[in-house]
């Protein structure tokens, strides 16, 4: 069965969240409110230095790709214990690197609207989810 992540989020260095996607099976008030965890991970990197890669917990753990060129920003996901940390971060991988085929180029003249990510979310969504 192919790894499904629970919750996914792509930050900004700031801690601006581009976009949160959570899987259906989370009911609603279970999944954690994407401006106060952005914000949240992004203090933590910014004081780890980067060198905080997981953060695992007792049902979950939340896996980290930092990337920093050509934009820095934070691919952040969270799935089941059992899912295996490379099959995590394989999947990532790929999440990151569609992010910045789409949005390399416009990030940095983007004008902070959110919503210009929906399309985006809604194939991540369908893809991953």
């Amino acid at each position: 069965m192919a790894l499904k992540l629970q919750e996914l989020w792509i930050i900004n260095k700031n801690g601006l969240p581009y976009l949160s996607v959570q899987s259906k099976e989370i009911m609603e008030g279970e999944g954690i409110n994407p401006m106060i965890f952005s914000g949240f991970m992004s203090a933590v990197q910014n004081l780890a230095e980067d060198s905080i890669d997981a953060i695992k917990m007792r049902n979950s753990k939340i896996m980290i790709v930092p990337v920093k060129e050509p934009i820095p920003f934070f691919v952040i996901g969270r799935a089941k214990t059992k899912e295996k940390d490379g099959s995590i971060r394989k999947q990532l991988g790929k999440i990151r690197d569609m992010f910045l085929d789409e949005f390399s180029i416009i990030i940095p003249t983007w004008e902070g609207d959110l919503s210009f990510f929906t399309y985006f979310k809604n194939r991540l969504s369908q893809q991953f989810f």
